[in-house]
C-alpha cells in the first residue's frame, strides 16, 4: 500500500521542481497531479465500501511512461540531444500527460459501477 504512494510523492516531487526550474509548464503538472488526487478520492471510496481496486495496464504504463519522461527532461534531454535537436523529452511528457489522462478516465469508467456512487437512485 505504501509502495504507490512513494511513486506519486516522487512523482510529485519531480513536477513540482521541474514547473520551479520551469522545465515544463506548470498546466502538466497540475493535470497529472489533478488526476491522482482524484483517482485517491476513487480509492478511498472502494475502500470505505470494503473494495479493492486494482491498477489496469494503462496505469501501469502511465507510471513508466511518466518515469522515463520525467527521467528525459532532468537530464535535458540527454542522450537524444547528441542525435537530434528534436525535444524527445517533452514529447515524452506529453505522451505521458495524454495516458495520465486517459487512464484515470478507464480506470473511473471500469469502476464507476462497483463503487456504488449512484446509491441515492435506489432510496426512492
Amino acid at each position: 500500500m505504501l509502495d504507490p504512494l512513494a511513486d506519486k510523492l516522487l512523482v510529485a516531487a519531480a513536477l513540482i521542481l521541474m514547473v520551479s526550474l520551469q522545465m515544463i509548464p506548470s498546466w502538466i503538472a497540475f493535470l497529472i497531479l489533478a488526476r491522482e488526487v482524484i483517482m485517491m478520492g476513487v480509492r478511498m471510496a472502494a475502500s470505505a465500501q470494503r473494495l479493492a481496486l486494482a491498477a489496469d495496464r494503462y496505469g501501469k504504463w502511465k507510471m513508466v511512461l511518466q518515469v522515463v519522461a520525467i527521467s528525459a527532461i532532468l537530464l535535458n534531454n540527454a542522450p537524444f540531444s547528441l542525435f537530434t535537436s528534436f525535444p524527445v523529452d517533452l514529447t515524452l511528457m506529453y505522451a505521458a500527460l495524454v495516458l495520465t489522462v486517459y487512464s484515470g478516465y478507464n480506470y473511473i469508467k471500469n469502476n464507476y459501477k462497483l463503487l456504488h456512487l449512484d446509491d441515492h437512485s435506489s432510496h426512492r
